[in-house]
């Protein structure tokens, strides 16, 4: 029941950059690690790096996440990618014009805003797990401040 939940979590967030099928996904809750294999690149997703190239098709052959559920504060996320292929072309004249420019710049706006929410989404289970050890619902200073200056930066763009 719990791995489901956490494949549905899984596949909301990594799903916005990779076509994410549960079948090829395998979740080890008490390993704290998830694998997902054969993944197909949404190539849209990276519109808002605003690259000098586009990313016509790409897949990752495996996708593998380290998550330490034990050690959420101190503990580092790990994702490891292996067998990448990315299928590129220059961009055409055309998409530097201001239609597709404000498309990708809309885009970037929405990623940032999306990396504040994540930032503050993050803050929230760091409350939560240091309240529940007794150790205050206080975010520390240097998390705050990432939260502040995703915002202003959503905010500014």
């Amino acid at each position: 029941m719990l791995e489901g939940y956490a494949a549905d979590l899984l596949a909301s967030t990594i799903g916005k950059f990779v076509d994410v099928q549960r079948d090829r996904l395998r979740i080890s809750l008490w390993g704290g690690e998830a694998v997902l294999e054969d993944a197909q690149l949404r190539v849209e997703a990276f519109d808002y790096l605003q690259l000098p190239f586009v990313i016509k098709e790409g897949s990752i052959g495996r996708l593998r996440l380290r998550i330490p559920w034990g050690r959420w504060r101190g503990g580092a996320l790990v994702v490891q990618l292996s067998d990448v292929r990315l299928a590129v072309s220059s961009r055409e004249e055309a998409d530097w014009e201001a239609g597709p420019a404000l498309r990708r710049a809309q885009a970037a706006k929405q990623a940032q805003l999306a990396a504040a929410e994540l930032a503050k989404l993050g803050s929230r289970v760091a409350a939560t797990g240091s309240s529940s050890s007794g150790g205050g619902g206080a975010a520390p200073a240097s998390q705050q401040g990432a939260e502040q200056a995703a915002a202003a930066a959503a905010a500014a763009g």
